[in-house]
C-alpha cells in the first residue's frame, strides 16, 4: 500500500485521493509582492518592486513548487526580468501553505538585484466558519 502526504502535511493512504482536501493542493497558485535589495545605477542607489501570481503547482503533492516569470517595476528607464522557481511548500498549522523564493534578477544597466520573499498563503479567502472573528 502506497503512502503520500495530504495537504495538511500528514501521511495519508492513497485512497484519500477522493478527499476534497487532497485536490486543493493540486490546482492553485499564489500571489506575491516584495522588493529587491538595493544596487547602484550610475552612482544612484535604488531598488525595485516585485508583484505577480505564480504558475500552477508542479511536482508531487506536499513537495510541489511553482514557476515565477515577471518583470520588476521601472526605475530610471530600466527594469529587470525574474524567471525563477519557488521552494517546496511550507505547511502552516491551518493546513494552508506558502513558498520561499530567493534569487537574482537578470542584469540590466550593468547591475542586478537579489530578492528573498515568501508567497502569500494559497486561497486566503477560504476561512472555515469556526475561524471567523
Amino acid at each position: 500500500m502506497g503512502y503520500k502526504y495530504n495537504n495538511r502535511g500528514r501521511h495519508s493512504n492513497e485512497n484519500d485521493e477522493g478527499n476534497e482536501n487532497y485536490y486543493r493542493v493540486k490546482n492553485h497558485n499564489h500571489e506575491f509582492l516584495s522588493s529587491t535589495d538595493y544596487a547602484k545605477d550610475e552612482g544612484v542607489e535604488h531598488n525595485h518592486r516585485i508583484a505577480g501570481v505564480t504558475g500552477p503547482p508542479m511536482g508531487p503533492g506536499k513537495y510541489h513548487f511553482h514557476k515565477i516569470a515577471v518583470f520588476t517595476d521601472t526605475f530610471d528607464d530600466h527594469f529587470h526580468k525574474i524567471c525563477d522557481t519557488t521552494g517546496p511548500a511550507l505547511w502552516l498549522s491551518d493546513g494552508k501553505h506558502i513558498h520561499l523564493v530567493e534569487g537574482t534578477t537578470e542584469p540590466e544597466d550593468q547591475h542586478d538585484h537579489d530578492y528573498f520573499f515568501t508567497t502569500l498563503i494559497q486561497d486566503p479567502t477560504n476561512v472555515p466558519e469556526d475561524r471567523n472573528c
